[in-house]
């Protein structure tokens, strides 16, 4: 299966290994909770898709790579205890508490959470000296004498042996014991989680011009040829970064994420180009209707992969200004609560006070969500904005308002104003976006076809199109998709026909 389908096993057998009766017992006992173990090869996501289980159910995530520990750091050291037996005295060998099962502990104290995920990677690269004590947990949820508390899921990943050469097979004993769930690479998933993510343009339609390029893993003459979908949202990252910064990329930098000489070469090359498109194409005059009639005809008369690079730039664009208003939507509304907690909890009608209160308890939530791992997304710029606008509100409590209330209530329907032109500019950015494909290479072209397809894969943008309309997308997206439907079904038809 590819990874967003072994994300929704995940999170459902989560979901169901966390249900309680009406009793509030949990419904499947914690020793026959079976363990989930995801194989795939490196680099698809699999831990990602796991802390995102977690983040979107709301509990704990601790995550360890299992061949970083050694018996004594795993079972906890050992150490002379006394105890009675028989009314007699005796010296007997006890353990401290496990490393892992401590950090469960832990987290559990600090976020007032008692449920979570712990997440063990490499678990089939254990060390022999290791190896029977993870069989035990895997079978009996203990390490040494402690015990993992109830509900907490294990989830644990593994390569299989041809991609790690210390991975090993387990057994039919464990293999009864486990949920085993088999991950393949798949550009097409992967895709959709790239244009949501805001993975750069070059590298999404490179991709899209070499899909065979996506993921290799197999031997070279001095090392390993490595491309994987890590590699791929590293390197996203990377020259994101290099470009805020002023920074030059070169081939170099490029196979330092794509260990592979000819995919490195190829795509550094097609960046090269990409980035004299950025600077030739005037995206910003195309997404607010000032396009002139030169950069009509350039993109007309352009070849495929410049054609290809502008449906890129335009959409990367498009989607940058659709979440960013929908972050601000949904962090509005946390400001909102935060302003109405506040007032709330007044004492003797000092605002002021009582909302420093509440901001501190949202600097330090903030500050211990922003130490989870994994990729910084849509929710955590959720979090930003929110912690931002509750600062930004505490510099104006003074503003000359009759109340501190009052010029609160005043800033933030002041943000509430701008949210609201930022709905329109994002909204109207999409019919400018189509109205210049248009122009330039016709209604129902491909270069539309390719971006109203991806805009459909986008929740945050189809969310946006049902609350405020958007004539030009929804025009297209019945138009084309139902063309190309339409020729698919021909083709099929052909084929059976054997015309094809």
């Amino acid at each position: 299966m590819n990874i967003k389908q072994a994300k929704k096993q995940i999170e459902s057998a989560t979901r169901a290994y966390l249900a309680k009766d009406a009793r509030g017992v949990y419904r499947i006992p914690q020793n026959m909770q079976r363990p989930m173990v995801v194989f795939g090869p490196p680099g698809v996501g699999k831990t990602a898709v796991v802390s995102q289980v977690a983040d979107e159910l709301g509990i704990n995530f601790v995550s360890y790579s299992i061949t970083h520990h050694t018996r004594q750091s795993a079972l906890g050291l050992p150490f002379i205890s006394t105890e009675v037996f028989d009314g007699r005295e005796y010296h007997v060998a006890d353990y401290t508490m496990s490393e892992i099962i401590a950090a469960v502990h832990r987290v559990r104290k600090e976020t007032g959470v008692d449920e979570g995920i712990l997440f063990l990677d490499e678990v089939n690269c254990v060390s022999e000296t290791l190896a029977p004590a993870m069989l035990q947990f895997l079978q009996f949820k203990t390490f040494g004498m402690h015990r993992l508390p109830d509900g907490w899921v294990i989830v644990c990943a593994g390569n299989p042996p041809e991609y790690n050469r210390a991975a090993r097979e387990f057994d039919p004993a464990l293999l009864d014991r486990i949920k085993r769930i088999d991950v393949d690479a798949n550009l097409e998933v992967w895709q959709e989680y790239a244009v949501s993510h805001g993975i750069h343009p070059a590298v999404t339609t490179f991709l899209d011009a070499k899909p065979a390029s996506f993921y290799i893993v197999r031997a070279g003459v001095s090392a390993p040829r490595l491309v994987t979908a890590r590699g791929w949202e590293d390197l996203s990252r990377i020259l994101q970064t290099y470009e805020a910064e002023g920074l030059t990329a070169d081939v170099d930098l490029v196979r330092q994420y794509l260990q592979d000489d000819q995919v490195s070469h190829e795509f550094y090359s097609y960046y090269d180009l990409f980035r004299k498109y950025q600077d030739d194409y005037k995206v910003s005059q195309i997404l607010d209707g000032e396009a002139d009639g030169n950069l009509v005809e350039r993109a007309s008369d352009a070849p495929f992969d410049e054609r290809l690079a502008v449906v890129g730039l335009l959409l990367d664009a498009v989607l940058s200004r659709i979440h960013g208003a929908a972050v601000r939507k949904e962090a509005l509304g946390m400001v909102r609560s935060d302003l109405q907690s506040a007032r709330a909890s007044m004492n003797d009608d000092d605002f002021q006070s009582s909302f420093a209160r509440r901001l501190e308890r949202v600097q330090v939530q903030f500050d211990h969500e922003l130490l989870r791992p994994g990729v910084l997304d849509d929710h955590d710029a959720v979090k930003v904005d929110r912690l931002c606008m509750l600062q930004q509100m505490a510099d104006s409590l003074n503003a000359g308002f009759d109340t501190s209330f009052d010029a609160a209530k005043s800033a933030f329907n002041s943000l509430v104003d701008g949210y609201e032109a930022q709905v329109k500019q994002s909204m109207d950015s999409v019919d400018h976006v189509f109205g210049f494909l248009d122009a330039a290479f016709g209604e129902k072209s491909q270069e539309a076809l390719i971006m109203v397809t991806k805009l459909s894969a986008d929740p945050t943008m189809v969310d946006a199109v049902a609350e405020h309309g958007s004539g030009s997308f929804l025009k297209h997206n019945k138009d084309l998709l139902l063309s190309e439907r339409g020729n698919d079904l021909a083709r099929q038809i052909r084929t059976l026909e054997g015309i094809d």
